[in-house]
Parts: C-alpha cells; structure tokens; sequence
C-alpha cells in the first residue's frame, strides 16, 4: 500500500485479504513500513496514561467508538510500523520461519538485493510448503495428480465444446 492509504481502507483489505499486515511501499518499491491489524487496533485502546488517570474504572467504550472516529483520517504513515523484520528472496525459507519464530511475527516483507518488495511470506506459506514437500504421502500426492488431470481434462472438455457451438 502507499504511506497515502486511508485507514478505513488499510481495514478494507486486511479484511478482504484475510492477511495479518500490509507493506507500506513508497513509488520505487521500497519498503516503509508494515501496518499490522495490531497497530490499527492498539489505536482503539487507551494507553497507561489514560488508564491511570480512570482510577480503576472500566475502559469508556465510548471513547474507544471515538478513537475509531479519529482513526478513520488517518493513514498508512501515520500508523504503520518503521521498524520492519524482513527476510531476501535468496534467504532459505527455514530461515525466514526461524526469524518469524523468534520475532513473535506471522509473515515479513521478501526484499531483493535493492531493497524492493518482492514479496510476503507468512508462516501459514512455509508450513504448506513443507506439508507439500516433506510430509505428504505418495497416495495424497497420487491422488493429487489425478485431481489435477481431471480439472485439465474438464477445461479441455469444455473448450472442446464452446469451440463445436
């Protein structure tokens, strides 16, 4: 996304995209920021001064309600996060999930040797990728294939058709 994107729309796509965070990228692909659903949502709650201040009484929800307000005319600059784990599109993907693991995070940016976004990697694409590499077994991958060649063989079948009428 750009440092320019509305918040209401940074929620629009973490939502839509059922994706944890979005790199914010300036015009030449450099890496910004991320925003995570973390960062909007920490907006939402008081902070310790706040707090202190409420002399142990309930969080005002209403407050919270106004907070949303205000974080509707923000954008992406204004809430993201500088401070950016990432990993190379050359790095092994073990050692991205290590590097997620030890960071307590759930995807990173995938930067080239210049810098620019490639990508993401989430531990959810590492985990399939061993699944499908190491853990399947040779009927799951059998019965695969022939999944694979039954769709290839219905679109065929289909075009066949369509090119007849």
């Amino acid at each position: 996304v750009s440092p320019d994107t509305s918040c209401r729309q940074l929620w629009k796509m973490l939502f839509q995209s059922r994706m944890n965070a979005l790199p914010v990228i300036n015009k030449q692909q450099k890496l910004l920021g991320l925003v995570a659903k973390e960062d909007l949502l920490e907006r939402l709650y008081p902070d310790y001064h706040e707090i202190f201040l409420e002399e142990l009484e309930m969080t005002n929800f209403e407050n919270m309600e106004k907070k949303i307000l205000e974080l509707v005319n923000l954008t992406a600059k204004d809430v993201m996060n500088r401070k950016v784990i990432f990993t190379r599109a050359e790095t092994p993907v073990m050692r991205a999930l290590s590097r997620m693991i030890v960071q307590r995070v759930g995807q990173l940016p995938v930067l080239d040797e210049q810098n620019n976004l490639v990508g993401m990697v989430t531990k959810g694409d590492v985990f399939y990728s061993m699944f499908r590499t190491h853990l399947r077994t040779e009927k799951e991958a059998q019965d695969e294939k022939k999944e694979f060649i039954k769709k290839v063989t219905r679109r065929r079948k289909s075009k066949r058709k369509a090119h007849r009428t």
